[in-house]
């Protein structure tokens, strides 16, 4: 399996139909883990990069993303999330949190990890971090990495001070993993993907629509 082929690198059409969990896990060696998940849940991942890889399992319904990255004091949970169907789902979910006074931080319009977004980012109690989202479309590349202020500054609202900065310190002082090497580390150890059911142009909507 490589970063540019076999994989679609497409979200299943049928696959948004449906709210899924998801859960996003920073990991050592990304083509292991690749072939770990396959043969945990008996499915391909749909999105296959260098730096990111993606499975839509539909039983259970869940969305697991693999990061190349860092696991640091704390385990290797990156975050956990939601995918929700339409985006007033998204604000009725929301507006539930802000009654509780959960610390929250709002993106509209985003393209991060290869797709088009609208989501909020939220800390429990215990500071782990939730993403709650509407998938509107997949993009070829990971996205605006060009606007850091964009993709940091909700997830900073979310954290709040300390937590950022707790955050910060470990990933930059935790815990050390080996890193993945890329699309090299893929190739050498993961199986071909089989290209999932291709989305039609007109298969994605826009907000308004949804």
């Amino acid at each position: 399996m490589s970063a540019t082929a076999p994989a679609a690198n497409r979200t299943p059409e049928a696959a948004t139909a449906v709210v899924k969990f998801h859960a996003s896990l920073n990991v050592s060696d990304l083509a292991r883990s690749v072939e770990f998940y396959t043969a945990l849940f008996g499915t391909k991942p749909v999105k296959v990069y260098a730096d990111y890889v993606k499975f839509e399992v539909d039983v259970p319904p869940l969305v697991l993303s693999l990061k190349p990255k860092r696991a640091c004091v704390g385990g290797p949970l990156n975050h956990l999330g939601l995918r929700v169907v339409t985006v007033e789902q998204l604000r009725a979910i929301q507006e539930r949190l802000k009654a509780v006074g959960a610390q929250m931080g709002q993106q509209d319009d985003v393209k991060c990890c290869y797709a088009h977004q609208t989501k909020i980012w939220v800390t429990d109690p215990d500071q782990t971090m939730w993403e709650v989202y509407v998938l509107h479309d997949d993009v070829p590349n990971w996205g605006e990495k060009d606007k850091k202020l964009k993709l940091l500054v909700p997830p900073f609202k979310a954290l709040g001070l300390w937590g950022s900065i707790r955050r910060g310190w470990n990933n930059k002082f935790g815990r050390k993993a080996s890193a993945a090497d890329g699309a090299a580390s893929i190739a050498e150890h993961a199986e071909p993907v089989t290209a999932p059911t291709p989305v039609s142009a007109d298969a994605c909507t826009s907000v308004a629509a949804k």
